[in-house]
């Protein structure tokens, strides 16, 4: 199993040896260091790297935010505060999730389960939808600081991944914090739903066969609650 390496920041002590258990207790993450302000992360990542920090937000001199921001952007970061103010201007910073102290076990193993997603996935960014008119030709997403133009006919299919939503194109894979059955509805009509986890868009299929649907380089499978609905969209192109 390819472990998480991460890294706690907390100037409280009881903070830090509170997540360092929750994160021994998960067999897919690997502690990496504790550190106790933003300096020592910092010093820390002058020669070597983590995939996830876990980082309070209200820390003296610098806080959270303001380390966040000397990051790379494709840092993943999970952020954690007794204050739940901070959540939205959170997610501008690449956030995975955000943890309201004190955090119970159950609410980290949905934060880090959601991490795993990420890294699951190759070469993606995270963003997040805004949303838009269904009868749109593109969609904006949000990645960093940036607004990326995303076309609706260079779609592919897209993946649900719980709370994300994998949008593939021939040449790129953006993940979007949103749900399916949300995103559904901005859609055109061209794409289709054909499992639960995959809407395709019609006027990319290649070929139907074995219940799979064949676009790009993917095969996607036709589920039986699907199959009808899908068949019957297909039929009307049928020669």
């Amino acid at each position: 199993m390819n472990r998480i390496t991460c890294l706690i920041v907390d100037d409280e002590p009881n903070a830090v040896q509170l997540l360092e258990d929750h994160i021994r207790k998960v067999p897919f993450l690997q502690l990496k260091a504790k550190c106790y302000d933003a300096f020592e992360v910092l010093e820390f990542l002058k020669s070597d790297t983590v995939q996830l920090i876990f980082m309070d937000i209200n820390m003296p001199q610098l806080s959270g935010m303001d380390l966040a921001a000397m990051l790379p952007k494709d840092q993943h970061i999970i952020f954690s505060t007794a204050y739940a103010n901070y959540a939205l201007e959170g997610y501008e910073y690449n956030a995975v999730d955000y943890l309201l102290k004190p955090v119970t076990f159950k609410r980290f193993m949905q934060a880090v389960t959601k991490a795993q997603a990420l890294f699951a996935q190759p070469r993606q960014e995270t963003v997040i939808a805004s949303a838009v008119p269904a009868h749109a030709s593109y969609i904006f997403v949000k990645s960093g600081k940036q607004l990326i133009k995303v076309e609706y006919d260079k779609v592919l299919y897209l993946e649900a991944l719980k709370e994300y939503v994998s949008i593939v194109t021939a040449d790129q894979k953006l993940m979007i914090y949103k749900r399916m059955k949300e995103l559904e509805e901005q859609l055109p009509a061209n794409f289709i739903r054909i499992h639960n986890s995959y809407i395709v868009n019609i006027d990319h299929i290649q070929h139907i066969a074995d219940n799979q649907v064949v676009t790009g380089k993917a095969k996607l499978p036709v589920s039986a609650s699907y199959r009808d609905a899908f068949l019957q969209v297909v039929n009307k192109r049928l020669l």
